[in-house]
């Protein structure tokens, strides 16, 4: 997808995800079941649990249409509102199944693999299916053809070389949080059992890992598969891949951050409480925003490497036909010509 091709993909996610949520809701009141995404005993489907079952139903519903609509209509305002909806049903569940992978991971290795059954839960689903298309819907929002030249190429590689240091810091610092918290250092101890460590390492390391990812964006090795991926190794990563997969964590930071500040505006909440632990993440949505503009910046500097402007080509070309009619013009009065044809 560039600048100019319709996202069809995005296009699609939207409608199937703008149609499930339509129907959700409909079943859960035909069937009596709980609203998904209402439901406080599921880490991932808390985001509407402040209403009631039927209100919960009914602004499902009205985020659906809006969603389905915004993969029709090619109105801006409805792409916004429907960003706006997915800003109400997304919550932190998705990101914290994402960061705790690893320890699921060795837990599972280890014998303990009735964890990684969570990951199938119809909520989280449906926030993962979520993150996606509002990613999608929000790159298709803010897509424009570039500008072509030398100088808007150098500035686009300024502008993601910034965005990607910033992007990186967030999920680093958030990474030495939880190392200190498991080594319970002064500032920084909880009253956590060993598995809870171990889970906080794990954290780190998924962080870490993103923060190692997001520098993929500016550096060459991030521009090929590494050697140990089978069939993949050294091949060229597709453009759209790491934007895409930037976006959907762009998205997942960002509900994850709504929900810190939240959290951080609730009199007497855990926050106050270990400041130093909990502060860092109101960085997120500082990492949200700098992530996104770093992958949008890195997707334009890809293409304009990909295919250079146009304008450039022809500046040069012209600029050589004129340097050979000159040197031809200077062969016929003796001085001697340097060019093919002479």
């Amino acid at each position: 997808m560039t600048g100019t091709e319709e996202h069809r993909f995005t296009r699609s996610a939207a409608g199937i995800v703008g149609l499930a949520l339509l129907v959700i809701p409909l079943v859960c009141w035909a069937t009596g079941a709980p609203n998904p995404l209402a439901a406080p005993g599921d880490s991932s489907g808390r985001s509407l649990a402040f209403l009631a079952q039927p209100t919960a139903h009914l602004v499902m519903a009205g985020c659906g249409l809006l969603i389905a609509a915004a993969a029709v209509l090619r109105s801006t305002a409805v792409r916004v509102a429907a960003l706006g909806a997915f800003a109400l049903l997304l919550d932190a569940g998705a990101l914290a199944a994402i960061g705790y992978l690893p320890f699921m991971v060795f837990s599972a290795v280890t014998g303990n693999a009735d964890n990684l059954t969570a990951y199938l839960s119809v909520p989280l689903l449906m926030q993962v299916g979520m993150g996606v298309a509002a990613a999608g819907l929000l790159w298709m929002l803010v897509d424009r053809p570039a500008p072509g030249g030398a100088d808007a190429h150098e500035r686009a590689r300024a502008r993601t070389a910034r965005w990607t240091a910033t992007a990186v810091i967030a999920p680093v610092v958030y990474a030495v949080t939880r190392v200190l918290m498991a080594l319970e250092v002064p500032g920084f101890a909880m009253e956590i059992d060993e598995s809870t460590k171990a889970a906080g390492i794990g954290l780190a390391l998924a962080a870490v890992g993103g923060a190692v990812l997001t520098w993929g964006l500016v550096r060459p090795w991030g521009e090929r598969w590494p050697r140990w991926m089978p069939r993949l190794a050294g091949r060229e990563v597709p453009v759209n891949l790491p934007v895409v997969a930037a976006l959907v964590v762009s998205v997942l930071v960002m509900a994850a951050g709504k929900a810190i500040l939240l959290l951080a505006a609730t009199t007497g909440s855990v926050i106050s409480e270990h400041p130093w632990a909990w502060l860092p993440m109101l960085l997120w949505p500082l990492w949200s925003v700098s992530l996104a503009l770093a992958a949008l910046n890195s997707f334009e500097v890809s293409i304009e490497t990909a295919n250079p402007s146009p304008l450039v080509t022809v500046s040069i070309e012209t600029v050589d036909s004129r340097a050979a009619g000159v040197c031809c013009a200077g062969a016929r009065v003796g001085w001697g010509c340097g060019c093919a044809s002479g």
